[in-house]
């Protein structure tokens, strides 16, 4: 298991650092605490966005109403 900082998983997840601060506060993402620094499973990290991935044809979010 390779664990990234927060830095590796930023670049990883192309998102800015806030928002990946604001994805771990929230619990939208798979982390690890280590004392005080946060760690990611690059594994788990790849399969989280396997699972958020939109497929052609597919709805997403909220309906339309």
């Amino acid at each position: 298991m390779k664990l990234l900082t927060l830095d590796e998983a930023v670049e990883l997840l192309q998102v800015s650092k806030p928002t990946l601060y604001r994805f771990t506060s929230q619990r939208k993402i798979p982390f690890i605490k280590i004392g005080g620094s946060i760690r990611f499973n690059e594994v788990k990290l790849i399969q989280w966005l396997e699972e958020k991935t939109v497929e052609p044809g597919e709805s997403y979010g909220r309906e339309a109403i």
